[in-house]
């Protein structure tokens, strides 16, 4: 299928049935996702709100110094391991 848009008696676009297969997949599955996603979203919302204790508060902090703790202590064995090899490969 050949459609001249600006009347010159030319083909401005040109679709075949395979090109316009595929347009109709990709429309449909935008619309089929639009729709999972939105009654996934209304299910949502009308859960109720969880509720967040102070002590899940305070192990997620412990973990969280936890982590830079471990951090920081990489970060300086690295540092020492870099001294290291800059004392063995140093030039002379």
């Amino acid at each position: 299928m050949n459609i001249d848009i600006d009347g010159d008696k030319k083909a401005d676009v040109s679709l075949s049935i395979p090109n316009i297969i595929s347009i109709f997949v990709l429309f449909a599955s935008i619309i089929g996702s639009y729709y999972t996603l939105n009654g996934k979203i209304e299910k949502a919302m009308a859960m109720p709100k969880q509720e967040v204790s102070a002590k899940d508060i305070d192990a997620m902090k412990r973990e969280y110094d936890l982590k830079i703790e471990k951090v920081a202590v990489q970060a300086k064995e690295n540092m020492d391991d870099i001294k290291e090899i800059e004392r063995n490969f140093r030039r002379k």
